[in-house]
């Protein structure tokens, strides 16, 4: 039941996807509080923030709630079962507080406003209060400039609105993390309310930890950001998918504002070729359902994989991180959602993983599959793929581990992982090969003798069909085992080596030069 205390100043009402900001106490029927925001009422006098159909609420607040308007005080009597005492209730509450009774809730509706949600958590959110110009957001490592002011969720400033713009770099943590992930999602011009829990308000050059408050407002508004020439970009907004364009361009419209490439000198005039390959507005994903996500997540993917095919893999990996990003405003609702929302976000990864193999960065490839693994660690393809970029980056120990580890995750990629082992040795064999050759001159010599490094003389070569005719032989007792590749091997059992003065100083040169065949060698 709802008594109305006193009316709001709009008719207007919270919907879904609606941030809502109201005072709540709740009292017993026979008036006696039990918890509120109020200082006057022993609260902490932060009021509640909580986005529509996003924030976890009692069943009453999510009928009460959209029935108010902006300034409206009214009291909700609710029964146990539409509160604290419903099955399965989202929210928990003491053991004392008295959630079995019939309770009063008064609520003072504040405020409430469209917002963009950025963390998944609800941790960051917008409020748009300005749109900007442009498609364009900035990102690292971009010159970015604007008008910060915060304030607590009580209204004190923390920091005021300075004349001057603060300029920061994009992705050097300048910022509490919050308030860039916010800045990240603005165009151009876009003035923004950005909102922070504790949590994101991490310490910064331009705010120092706000200690005792549970929030922060943040108001924003991006003056500027330097990402390409200005008169390329005013070039690139004139051109069609598909065009070929030359732009030729004055120093004060190219490097003069920019920073300028070495081999462009001071004041010159700029000419750029232009292919336009396409161009797409973001999509807003805030009050769409899950399938539609997913399906505008499926099309963006499936651009990234046409570029990836034409060899495009820079392109290609921006689509598919373009997706990962919005992802992290995506908050599936039940088990089977958040199965296909898992499975997405993997296989997004794994692409990134492939892009960053076929350009060569293979660190960052490792990287990028472990995201997977971290929470997947059975993941046969992210195993699969990280084992290669161990292999391509010469960690071969490590490939060796995923690619066992691939048949123990699953039976059916034995071939693949059979394979893959079979790879990783001839690699391993070629490399073992052109490091002893080039070494197998420094070590031949009696001392005294000096020899070239890679030197490969005919007597090198006798002495080498020599030695593996040796190796092929063997002397002593030998004991036939299987590698943990299944394949027969010899191990011959000698008299160990003794260590010399280098071997004592530097026991994993030892090991090194012993694994090459060259236990014996005198360095002068």
């Amino acid at each position: 039941m709802k008594a109305i205390i006193r009316p709001g100043d709009d008719k207007e009402r919270p919907v879904e996807g609606d941030q809502v900001i109201f005072h709540c106490t709740t009292r017993t029927l026979d008036g006696v509080i039990v918890d509120s925001t109020r200082l006057e009422h022993g609260g902490k006098g932060n009021p509640i923030r909580n986005v529509m159909g996003k924030n976890k609420m009692i069943l009453g607040f999510l009928e009460g709630i959209p029935t108010m308007t902006k300034g409206e005080v009214a009291m909700f009597k609710m029964k146990p079962e539409i509160h604290y005492a419903e099955e399965d209730c989202p929210i928990t509450v003491s053991k004392s507080f008295p959630k079995n009774d019939e309770l009063h809730f008064e609520i003072e509706m504040l405020d409430f406003h469209k917002v963009k949600v950025i963390s998944e958590d609800l941790g960051v959110v917008k409020k748009i209060i300005s749109e900007g110009q442009g498609w364009e957001s900035p990102r690292e490592p971009y010159e970015v400039k604007a008008r910060i002011q915060a304030k607590t969720v009580d209204g004190k400033i923390v920091l005021a609105h300075d004349e001057e713009p603060y300029s920061f770099i994009f992705g050097k943590s300048e910022l509490p993390k919050g308030l860039e992930m916010g800045i990240g999602t603005m165009a151009r011009g876009e003035k923004a309310a950005i909102f922070l829990s504790k949590t994101y308000i991490t310490e910064s050059p331009l705010l120092p930890m706000v200690e005792d408050h549970e929030e922060v407002q943040f108001e924003v508004e991006l003056v500027h950001f330097i990402q390409v020439p200005e008169g390329l970009e005013m070039c690139v907004r004139l051109m069609l998918p598909g065009e070929v364009a030359l732009v030729t361009c004055p120093p004060d419209y190219a490097y003069d504002k920019f920073t300028r490439p070495p081999n462009v000198p001071e004041g010159a005039h700029v000419q750029w070729e232009i292919e336009l390959l396409g161009f797409e507005m973001p999509k807003d994903w805030t009050g769409l359902t899950f399938q539609e996500i997913m399906e505008d997540a499926e099309d963006i993917k499936s651009t990234g994989n046409r570029l990836f095919k034409e060899g495009k893999y820079e392109l290609a990996k921006a689509k598919y991180e373009k997706v990962l990003r919005e992802y992290n405003h995506v908050n599936p609702q039940d088990d089977e959602e958040g199965k296909i929302f898992l499975n997405s976000r993997n296989s997004l990864h794994l692409n990134v993983a492939a892009c960053y193999q076929k350009m060569g960065e293979y660190r960052k490839s490792i990287e990028t599959c472990n995201k997977v693994l971290d929470a997947s660690p059975m993941h046969v393809k992210a195993l699969y793929r990280r084992g290669m970029a161990y292999m391509l980056v010469g960690d071969y120990d490590e490939a060796k581990k995923d690619f066992e580890m691939m048949i123990s995750a699953d039976k059916t990629s034995e071939p693949d992982a059979t394979a893959a082992l079979l790879k990783l040795k001839q690699v391993q064999q070629e490399a073992y090969k052109k490091v002893k050759r080039q070494f197998k001159g420094l070590f031949d010599k009696k001392p005294g003798e000096i020899s070239e490094v890679g030197s490969d003389t005919k007597d090198d070569k006798v002495q080498g069909n020599a030695e593996h005719e040796t190796e092929n032989t063997g002397s002593g007792k030998e004991n036939e085992k299987k590698d943990p590749d299944g394949d027969a091997t010899t191990e011959t059992l000698l008299e160990p080596e003794p260590i010399g003065f280098l071997g004592r100083i530097w026991p994993s040169g030892r090991r090194i030069f012993a694994a090459l065949g060259l236990n014996r060698c005198t360095i002068l």
